[in-house]
C-alpha cells in the first residue's frame, strides 16, 4: 500500500512500519507542542519544554499504535490475514489482507481501535490524577495523553468510510440488510459526505481567519475523499474479478534461463529478443531454482556480465513472492502492488505452475471493466 516507509519492528508476524510523512507530522507536533508548554508554562526551562513534549508525542504515537493493533488483532482472531500497520502523517493504518466475510466480524474489527482509544484516554486520566502534585510535566503530559486519545476515539466513531464509524455503519447495515454489496454502498456514500462536510468546515475556517486549521482540515477531507474513492473502485473491481483466479492468468509459456548461463549472454540472446525483464532460473520447469531480473543485473558491474552466471545473482527459489494456482485476481494484484514486483509465479506443493507478470494482471482487469461497463 505505502511506498517509502522504514519497518520499525514485527508483532505476532505483522510488520511495523514508519511512512516518510510521519516524519512530517512528528516534527510538527514536537515543535508547536515545545512552544505550548513554554507558553504555558513560562517556568519551565527549554529543555523540560522539549523533553516533555517529545515523550508526550513518542506515547502518543504509540497510542496510535496501540489503536491499529486493537484493529489487527481482532482481525487475526477473526481470520482475517493483517501484513502491517503502517504510521503516516494522517494517524495509522492496518493493512488487511482481505475483507472480513461476516457483519459481525466487520463490527467487531472496526470498533476494536476505538476501544482500545477510550481505554487508553481513562488509563492516562487515572494515571494524571493519581500523579498530581509529584511532577507537573509528568501530569501534563499524561493530561494531554488522555484528552487525544478521546479525541482519537471520538474522531474515528464518525460514520464516514474509511474511519472506523463508517466501518461499523457498513456492519449494522450488512447485519441487518444481508447485503454486503448495499452496506458497501452506504459507507462509501457516507465517507463522501463526511469529506464535503469538512470540506465546508475549512473553508468556514479560512474565511474565519484560521488559515492553518482550515488548511489542515481541508487536508483530511482530500484524504478521506481519496480514500473512500479508492476502497470504492477497489470494491468494484472485485466484484468484477469475483471469478478469476490465478491459474487464469497465469501464461502457459514460462521464461526460463539455464543457471550457468552468463548475464551477458541471458540479456543479448534472451531479455532484449523477448522484451521480458525477469526468468526463471532452471534447466526446465521442473527443477526451477529461483528468478532473475534486470534489476539484478544492474548490481552487477558492465565489466563482469560475461564472467557472473545468472545463478550467482538470482532470487532463490524458496525467498520468492508466489501465488497458489487458486488465489484471486484482486489477491495478485494487491501482492504485485504491496511488494514492488512486475512478475510473480504460480506455484503449488513448492513447484512452479505458471507465471503472471503485472501487464497481464492489468490486461485483464481492463478488459473485464470495458465488458462489465
Amino acid at each position: 500500500m505505502f511506498k517509502s516507509v522504514l519497518v520499525i519492528g514485527r508483532f505476532r508476524g505483522i510488520r511495523l512500519e514508519v511512512h516518510v510523512s510521519w516524519l512530517i507530522i512528528f516534527a510538527l507536533l514536537l515543535t508547536t507542542m515545545s512552544a505550548g508548554f513554554r507558553h504555558q508554562y513560562p517556568d519551565w526551562t527549554t529543555a523540560t519544554a522539549v523533553l516533555t513534549a517529545l515523550v508526550t508525542a513518542l506515547l502518543f504515537f504509540s497510542s496510535i499504535l496501540a489503536h491499529e493493533l486493537g484493529h489487527s488483532l481482532v482481525a487475526i482472531r477473526r481470520g482475517v490475514p493483517v501484513t502491517a500497520i503502517t504510521l503516516f502523517i494522517f494517524g495509522g493504518v492496518a493493512q488487511m489482507a482481505r475483507d472480513p466475510d461476516k457483519a459481525n466480524d466487520e463490527f467487531s474489527i472496526a470498533i476494536a481501535g476505538p476501544i482500545v482509544s477510550f481505554a487508553l484516554a481513562a488509563s492516562f486520566a487515572v494515571l494524571a490524577m493519581l500523579t498530581e502534585g509529584w511532577y507537573q510535566p509528568l501530569t501534563v503530559a499524561l493530561n494531554w495523553l488522555a484528552t487525544i486519545n478521546l479525541l482519537v476515539a471520538l474522531f474515528n466513531l464518525i460514520p464516514g468510510f474509511p474511519l472506523d464509524g463508517g466501518r461499523v455503519l457498513r456492519a449494522l447495515v450488512w447485519r441487518v440488510t444481508g447485503d454486503p454489496k448495499k452496506a458497501n454502498d452506504t459507507a462509501f456514500a457516507s465517507g463522501k459526505l463526511v469529506a464535503y462536510g469538512l470540506f465546508g468546515l475549512a473553508i468556514w475556517n479560512l474565511v474565519a481567519g484560521n488559515l492553518v486549521g482550515g488548511l489542515w482540515i481541508m487536508l483530511i477531507a482530500w484524504f478521506l475523499l481519496n480514500m473512500t474513492q479508492a476502497q470504492g473502485r477497489m470494491h468494484l473491481l472485485r466484484e468484477r474479478l469475483a471469478g478469476v483466479r490465478a491459474r487464469d492468468l497465469a501464461e502457459a509459456e514460462i521464461p526460463l534461463v539455464a543457471p550457468q548461463r552468463s548475464i551477458e549472454a541471458w540479456l543479448h540472446e534472451d531479455v532484449l529478443p523477448s522484451g521480458r525483464r525477469a526468468f526463471l532460473v532452471g534447466t526446465d520447469i521442473a527443477d526451477v531454482q529461483g528468478l532473475v531480473s534486470l534489476s539484478d543485473a544492474r548490481h552487477v558491474e558492465h565489466a563482469q556480465w560475461a564472467t557472473t552466471r545468472v545463478a550467482d545473482i538470482m532470487t532463490p527459489l524458496h525467498k520468492l513472492h508466489h501465488v497458489s494456482p487458486s488465489a484471486k485476481a484482486d489477491e495478485v494484484l494487491q501482492m504485485l502492488n504491496e511488494h514492488g514486483l512486475n512478475q510473480v509465479p504460480v506455484m503449488q506443493d513448492g513447484r512452479v505452475s505458471g507465471w503472471i507478470d503485472r501487464q497481464r494482471v492489468l490486461r485483464t482487469i481492463e478488459i473485464h471493466l470495458e465488458v462489465n461497463r
